[in-house]
């Protein structure tokens, strides 16, 4: 860990802005020792906001105490980090955690605790014990680090709020307690341990080698960078506040940018970015401000403007770039526009919120049909939605905390009047539900749909087939015997992703569940936009016996030449042919068609979201081996299930409980 000075440390405090002469503090004189070494000192809470700062770091962020109060860190202390520094490991619990989101590989062991930014490029702080009761005396040295930092002449640069950098010596401490005085008693709980930033700047003689400082504008379009338009965001909203001036804020985002940079290459990418800038810059007024934020997306914030007066701006260069033809090389591209707009209003808290709505209607305006202009709207589907994403964002800590919890939904045989039931064990699909903060339970819908959007259904699929795993393995042999068949979907993202193959073989082996005892659940697109890779990890997961089922069939290509070629044990009709069967004959025709299809495979048919008797004895007299929905169960607790398989005592047959299909 590099030292903040040549002298002993003086005691530290979680408490140092200058509020503390107000508030009697013992420490009151702390801000004022610090900064008189320019020693600059930060406060953070648990979620990386500024608490508090002193007069030293004050000077040195180019950051006041009221425009810090609350802020992310990384954006009050901007890092690039110094030569043969690396960024931290990436946000990820440790333990089982990694699991899910390394890939399947074995956990790693657990890092010290350690605060990184929360942007690239990070910079690792060393973290450090501060003993508060040691630093009140005089000349008592901090706690070093079990691994110490190599020797350097800075840290890291810090890029100050006007854009200028300077080299910095700096380091993490974290509060471990407060001694009591003697004779003093106190009845509240301590507080939780503080962390503390520690920081000061270095005298540079020569030029510095490593890294330049970080451009308040892109280097390619001259508009503003995304740091300082999120910075003039924050200023508007502070203006909305306490003037009632009215901004407005457009997120663009090209529609055929990446056909570009793929047929004519990144030449190409950057002229036309470039030319799109010059369209923005056009129509940025004196108090406006645009910038890019992204290879393709771009924000135009509007002062003085109402929503309609916006909206109009933004239709206006909308059919700017869509009237443009960009040619290169002998080819031509029509160039259009998503564009999401938000108006600023006091209830936004954050910059990042803002921006955040704006993207949020920028990607319901591409899902609509891209070259859309969709208004930010705090309906309650926005709302939703919104709140999906930001559910997903937190992914890690919600599936630490137990918020996705796992249910479970019976598959049933139909059996033809007159005919004996075959003996059968439980034959169920697992299903999710989300636990809200008001511990209801929620539809998973939005966040399966957030989480397949941000590239981490992965991680979902991960953690309910671990924990499926568990609660089976879990079981007596007796009711492991009285359970037939646990289906467990899997996405198309998760089936791209390496080691998941060894992922689902390891946690079938800790837990001690018969392979045989499982069915993967595929979707037909999933299954056709790689078949390749389906068919070997099948043919792998099906050589030990697991089985597996062809999701949602109709709902895609419907193709039924894959179905000889893969090792299919089921095929689960999509309940958009089975809700009317009664009454449209093209989807009876449809599910008739798949039933005699899957027949000749010797594939065993379901059909999904049965809903009355009715539809059930229709899908009965087709020939269709099982139904699955309301009319038979409501899903239920997959917990409370595994419980009702352990009560219900030894079979009187074993052997007879298996299901006739079984492999």
């Amino acid at each position: 860990m590099a030292k903040i000075d040549d002298r002993p440390e003086s005691s530290l405090h979680a408490a140092f802005d200058r509020s503390d002469a107000h508030r009697g503090s013992p420490d009151k004189h702390l801000a004022a020792w610090l900064s008189e070494v320019d020693v600059g000192l930060i406060e953070i809470d648990a979620e990386q906001r500024v608490v508090r700062c002193n007069g030293a770091a004050e000077r040195l962020t180019g950051w006041s105490i009221v425009e810090a109060r609350g802020a992310l860190l990384d954006r009050v202390l901007r890092l690039i980090p110094a030569a043969g520094t690396t960024s931290g490991d990436p946000d990820i619990d440790v333990g089982e955690m990694n699991e899910l989101f390394d890939e399947g590989a074995p956990a790693k062991p657990a890092p010290p605790p350690a605060l990184t930014p929360r942007r690239e490029p990070a910079v690792p702080l060393s973290p450090v014990i501060i003993d508060e009761g040691a630093l009140r005396t005089p000349g008592a040295p901090l706690a070093a680090p079990e691994a110490t930092r190599p020797p350097a002449r800075y840290t890291a640069l810090l890029e100050r709020r006007d854009g200028s950098v300077i080299p910095i010596l700096h380091t993490i401490g974290t509060i471990a307690g407060r001694p009591t005085r003697e004779g003093q008693r106190d009845s509240k709980p301590p507080p939780p341990p503080g962390q503390i930033v520690l920081f000061r700047e270095l005298g540079a003689p020569g030029p510095l080698p490593i890294h330049p400082a970080k451009p308040r504008y892109d280097a390619l379009t001259r508009l503003l960078d995304r740091y300082a338009i999120i910075d003039r965001i924050e200023e508007a909203l502070n203006d909305c506040r306490k003037t009632g001036t009215p901004y407005a804020l457009c997120y663009i985002d090209l529609d055929r940018f990446r056909l570009v940079n793929a047929t004519c290459g990144h030449e190409a990418g950057d002229d036309l970015l470039q030319w799109v800038a010059t369209r923005v810059h056009e129509i940025v007024g004196p108090q406006d401000a645009a910038g890019r934020i992204g290879g393709d997306e771009f924000v135009l914030l509007l002062a003085n403007k109402s929503e309609r007066e916006a909206e109009r701006i933004a239709r206006d260069l909308q059919i700017c770039l869509l009237e443009f033809r960009f040619g290169w090389a002998e080819k031509t591209f029509s160039i259009g526009a998503s564009i999401g707009l938000v108006v600023l209003t006091p209830h936004f808290e954050r910059a990042v919120d803002v921006l955040g709505a704006a993207d949020h209607a920028c990607r319901i305006a591409k899902e609509n049909g891209r070259g859309r202009l969709q208004v930010y709207l705090d309906d309650q589907q926005m709302t939703t939605s919104r709140r999906s994403m930001q559910w997903v964002a937190s992914l890690q800590r919600h599936l630490a905390e137990g918020r996705l919890r796992l249910y479970s939904q019976g598959i049933h045989p139909l059996v033809m009047p007159g005919a004996a039931p075959s003996p059968h064990g439980a034959h169920f699909e697992v299903l999710v539900r989300q636990l809200g903060e008001d511990g209801r339970l929620y539809s998973p819908v939005g966040i399966i749909q957030a989480a397949e959007q941000s590239g981490l259904i992965h991680v979902i699929d991960r953690y309910v087939a671990r924990q499926a795993f568990r609660l089976i393995g879990a079981m007596p042999q007796h009711a492991l015997r009285r359970l037939d068949t646990c289906s467990i979907n899997l996405s198309g993202v998760s089936l791209l992703r390496e080691g998941l193959l060894d992922f689902l073989v390891e946690q079938l082996h800790r837990a001690q569940v018969p392979p045989s005892k499982i069915c993967f659940e595929i979707t037909e697109t999933a299954a056709l936009a790689n078949l390749g890779e389906v068919l070997w990890f099948m043919q792998e997961l099906g050589a030990m016996g697991c089985r597996f089922a062809i999701d949602d069939f109709g709902s895609g290509h419907a193709s039924y030449g894959y179905l000889e070629s893969l090792p299919v044990d089921y095929v689960k009709i999509d309940g958009m042919f089975v809700r009317d069967l009664q009454d449209n004959t093209l989807h009876r025709a449809i599910v008739e068609s798949v039933h005699r299809i899957g027949d000749t495979l010797g594939i065993k048919t379901v059909a999904e979201q049965v809903e009355n008797q009715e539809i059930a004895d229709l899908l009965t007299s087709m020939g269709i081996h099982y139904a699955q929905g309301w009319h038979f169960d409501k899903p239920q607790p997959l917990v409370d299930l595994c419980a009702s398989l352990r009560v219900q005592g030894e079979p009187s047959d074993p052997g007879a409980t298996g299901s006739p299909e079984g492999r």
